[in-house]
Parts: structure tokens; sequence; C-alpha cells
């Protein structure tokens, strides 16, 4: 292993230790590198993605979901909504913020703004619930509890964070797989091929027929990393 130095950036921390466990174990870095896939959802696709890839959490979770979806407020306005997931009697509404660079913050305006829409929408829905790859600023988590308004970001809450829910659902999104490459990747995600179980899901004839001679590879690898 490279030596770690003082004042090492985390970064550089995370691409030695990737290095090294790719040449143990390919599926187990292509798993530890899911931070780092969920950066690279939006490349190749239509800035959809990581509601897509959000929305497979949910249905992993229970919940029937309906993306893009616009709903008329009490005051007349009408909201776009990410995401709707439904369960029971919940209706939640989610707000999601993709950031395709390390060190990015969600700050107060989104909170303010989401609660907002939500009691715009009160009655049409129970909740809300804003979920982002990066980080909520102390004034966003402040202001959040003291609304009853859910945060998930990739480290928060702690016992429910972005990270805990894929890992516990295993739901992995398609860019961890390292044979997968940008054009593919446009591709899989116009399909609606998001994560590696939807690889899985999807027969052979017909994954050829969306990224072509790559395919025996892409499917080679989704089972091993299914597996690890």
């Amino acid at each position: 292993m490279p030596q770690i130095y003082a004042g090492i950036s985390t970064r550089k921390i995370y691409r030695m230790a990737f290095r090294e466990l790719k040449k143990l174990d390919n599926p187990s870095a292509s798993r530890y590198e899911a931070k780092w896939a969920i950066l690279r959802l939006e490349k190749g696709g239509e800035g959809f993605s990581f509601e897509q890839f959000v929305g497979k959490i949910f249905e992993r979770m229970g919940y029937n979901i309906r993306r893009d979806q616009i709903m008329q407020g009490k005051s007349g306005i009408t909201h776009e909504i990410d995401i709707v997931a439904e369960k029971g009697n919940e209706t939640i509404l989610i707000e999601c913020k993709h950031h395709s660079r390390q060190g990015m913050w969600v700050n107060v305006q989104t909170p303010l703004y989401v609660y907002a829409r939500y009691l715009d929408l009160k009655g049409q829905c129970t909740g809300a619930i804003i979920v982002t790859n990066s980080r909520f600023s102390e004034q966003s988590e402040v202001y959040a509890k003291s609304v009853g308004l859910k945060l998930i970001g990739w480290d928060y809450p702690p016992w429910e964070s972005l990270r805990e829910l894929v890992d516990k659902y295993a739901v992995y999104p398609v860019t961890v797989l390292r044979s997968v490459g940008n054009a593919a990747l446009g591709r899989l995600l116009v399909k609606d091929v998001v994560t590696v179980a939807d690889v899985l899901a999807m027969p052979a004839s017909k994954l050829y027929a969306i990224i072509g001679k790559s395919a025996e590879s892409v499917k080679k690898e989704a089972e091993s990393v299914a597996l690890s």
C-alpha cells in the first residue's frame, strides 16, 4: 500500500485504497466505488439519472413511485415534483439534488422551498424528503429538524443515510461497473437501466441490442458484483 502522509486528501486515500482492492477482488472494488459511481450518474444521461436511481431505492423499500409529476397547490401554483413515492397511507414528495463534484453542499434555501412546496400541497401528500449524494449545510439540518422535514445525504443521518440505503437494499448504480463506458452508459440510462439489478434482470439479447459487444462483459461483471 502506498504511504499515507500528513495532509493527504480523502479523495487520494480513496483512490489508493481502490487500486489496492481492485488488485485483490474486482467486484468488491466496484461496490467500494459506489459513492464515486453516483457522482458519474449524470454522464450520458439527460440530467434525470440520479432521480431514476433514487426512485429505484424507494421501490426496493416497498414504495410505488412516479417521477416528474406536476401537482397543483392550494395557492393555484403548479409544482414540478421529482418523485412521488406511495406506500399504504403515505404519499411522499421527494426532491433530488445531485452533485457531480466532491465538496458540494445543499444550502438552507433548498429545505426552505421544499417545505413551502409541501405546505402548498398538504392534503395531497403526507411528507417530503430531500435526497442528495452530497452533504447538507448545518443551517439546512437545523431548519429541517425544526419543521420535521426529512433529509437524506450521503452520510446523513447516520442510521438512514444514502450510503446506508444503498448497502442495505443492495441498489448499486450501473456506473459501478468498470466495463460500462460513457457511450454505453447513456444508452442504458435512456432505457431506465440504472442499477446493477436492472442489468441482471435484462435478457442478454436485449442488453446486446442496447450496448452491443460490451454486453457480455457488462453482464459478467454485474453477476460478480451481485455475488460479492
